[in-house]
């Protein structure tokens, strides 16, 4: 089976360590989570870490 990855992730959370602030994700790679989500909604990134301190790099 062929394994599809996003090259770029859009992220506007200002708040997490990942955030680069030109808006992409620079975690080395990222986890969609709720399984059972029938709605964009339902999903949420279970690769989210708060900055230990805001605007923290």
């Amino acid at each position: 089976m062929e394994k599809n990855t996003a090259n770029v992730v859009s992220c506007e959370v200002e708040s997490c360590k990942y955030h680069g602030f030109d808006c992409k994700c620079h975690a080395d790679g990222i986890t969609v989570e709720s399984p059972a989500a029938l709605r964009k909604g339902e999903t949420f990134c279970g690769t989210f870490a708060p900055r230990s301190a805001f605007g923290e790099k």
